[in-house]
């Protein structure tokens, strides 16, 4: 209860950090809630997403339990790709007038629909006497993400929760005779005097190519900006990487790039840091807890077989600055919907923020639930207690289903270890917008590792195409 104690104290305090969300176009949009549901009105709710089959599978087993209750309610979710194409895909249907009923997303998507009064706000059915809510139960941090906008409106519900974390291959590192802790994260210098005194980056036996991959190039910057005590944005869209504490920081990693300690997914041409990971093409990436599942080794012709994996904290610059960027999507109602169809998406948001649904979808994901009653539960504590039994403890006890999860709850309890020090960038609207921050600083560590750009002709080029130079 203490560390659930910290987990809410910690979330409120970032996010109040964070208070200014641009955008106010929303308030114009009328809100008419039917006195009671229309069962006798056949309703089709279109969902745009951006999650994988796996994760998918699991809302469909929640949908499936919304539509027995409303059997006139049919879903459709169609998938947009990644983020990005999720936020493109949305923008480009708010010009055309061809937008879906819900869509998840991130405030820096929000913020730049709601410039084309294309969000519903969701006030009076969160207050309504029948179909609303009572928000105490929600993590106050994850509510006060979604309740940031400028007119005081709230146009979104959190949905999944995650953070980053280090996945790394244990099996190797057990050779070698190195721990990690699920609790305790280590710095940069600790990690470079590990690689320094192990023979852990090479071709032979027991070695690996690279040290370290980072699965995102965006969050590597704005988390270690947090980290280094540089800057990156604030919430009125000013940008602040122009500093000499960022271009050390960006010198030190091009330094861990060029001897191999620090890599990025474009090294073997993929997206996500996941598929070199169980390769053993690198013995440790950085990612999303979301992206769990996709770690767990599986590549048997890879340079190390089917190894153990172990999970770690995100590495830090020193310990007196934590930082580990905090994300997750949450999910709105479009505006271009019928009054039916925005109280059954109502309805289904309320219906998927439950404390049995928030809890069944972190516990397969490794995303964290959304209610403070879900965390509390008992099968959710029991979930957490599997990442302390070993993977043999596990198998000589017959275990398998828990062996299963295993790798969620060794998740689960990383993201607990990182709650006194989740951070996230404010999302902000105008000449520049937080989405494009993002994808410049991005590119900016591609062109670095890649060569084709040293420090201060990427930060130069960064700061160009944000209207800086």
């Amino acid at each position: 209860m203490k560390k659930l104690f910290a987990l809410l104290l910690s979330f409120t305090t970032v996010f109040v950090l964070s208070a200014c969300l641009g955008g106010t176009g929303g308030a114009e949009v009328e809100v008419n809630i039917p006195d009671e549901f229309p069962h006798d009105e056949e309703i089709e709710i279109i969902l745009w997403h951006a999650f994988g089959d796996a994760n998918m599978q699991l809302l469909d087993d929640i949908f499936d339990t919304f539509t027995d209750e409303y059997p006139n309610v049919t879903i459709r979710h169609l998938g947009q790709g990644g983020y990005d194409g999720l936020r493109q895909s949305t923008i480009q249907g708010t010009v055309s007038g061809s937008t879906p009923t819900m869509v998840f997303g991130y405030p820096d998507h929000f913020v730049e629909y709601l410039l084309g009064n294309s969000l519903v706000p969701l006030d009076e059915y969160i207050a309504h006497d029948e179909f609303g809510v009572s928000l105490d139960d929600y993590v106050p941090g994850f509510l006060a993400e979604n309740q940031q906008y400028l007119d005081g409106m709230q146009y979104s519900m959190p949905f999944a929760k995650s953070t980053e974390m280090v996945v790394y291959n244990k099996t190797v590192f057990d050779h070698h005779g190195i721990e990690f802790s699920m609790d305790e994260p280590i710095s940069w210098s600790e990690l470079l005097d590990i690689a320094e005194n192990n023979d852990l980056i090479g071709s032979g036996n027991w070695q690996a190519p690279h040290l370290f991959n980072v699965d995102s190039e965006s969050n590597f910057f704005i988390n270690s900006s947090s980290q280094w005590g540089a800057g990156y944005t604030d919430a009125e869209g000013n940008i602040l990487i122009d500093n000499d504490t960022t271009r050390d920081m960006l010198t030190f990693f091009k330094e861990q790039m060029d001897d191999n300690i620090l890599a990025i997914p474009a090294e073997w041409d993929e997206n996500y840091g996941s598929i070199p990971f169980k390769q053993g093409q690198v013995l440790m990436s950085q990612g999303s807890t979301a992206g769990t599942r996709h770690n767990i080794p599986d590549a048997e012709g890879g340079r190390f077989g089917i190894f153990e994996m172990g999970i770690m904290p995100v590495v830090q610059y020193d310990m007196d600055n934590k930082s580990a960027i905090q994300q997750g999507p949450n999910v709105a109602v479009m505006a271009d919907t019928t009054d039916a169809e925005r109280l059954a998406a109502w309805l289904l948001i309320r219906h998927m923020t439950s404390p049995e649904n928030t809890a069944y979808f972190a516990m397969n994901t490794g995303y964290v639930p959304v209610r403070i009653s879900a965390f509390e539960t008992e099968e959710y504590q029991a979930f957490l207690d599997i990442a302390n039994y070993s993977v043999s403890e596990l198998e000589d006890a017959g275990r398998y289903d828990d062996l299963d999860l295993r790798p969620f709850s060794m998740a689960a309890n990383v993201a607990y270890a990182q709650v006194d020090f989740y951070a996230f960038e404010p999302p902000f609207v105008g000449r520049v917008t937080s989405s494009q921050a993002r994808d410049e600083v991005g590119f900016m560590i591609e062109a670095l590792y890649a060569g084709t750009r040293d420090v201060e002709a990427a930060l130069t080029y960064a700061l160009r195409e944000l209207g800086q130079r």
